[in-house]
């Protein structure tokens, strides 16, 4: 990948679990680039839980619950 265009359309073509783990990779290196020290404990990718994955896998079960409940009723009128 050449250009950031190129980059953004690769990220705008992650389905929510691949999403999930590239933030999850992203707050690991960023970590790292920012030192432990200075970072935040949500910089470090441990947010609420403590564990990169845990939150990632919160992220993709809010994602879910949010397709479901935008998802059209079956429901004949």
């Amino acid at each position: 990948m050449d250009s950031l265009k190129e980059i953004e359309r690769a990220i705008d073509g992650l389905n929510p679990k691949q999403l999930a783990e590239l933030y999850v990779w992203l707050d690991k290196h960023r970590a790292a680039h920012l030192g432990q020290g200075d970072a935040t404990v949500f910089e470090r990718g441990l947010g609420l839980f403590g564990d990169p994955q845990d939150a990632a896998l919160l992220d993709e079960v809010v994602d879910l619950a949010y397709q479901e409940r935008h998802r059209p009723s079956r429901l004949a009128p």
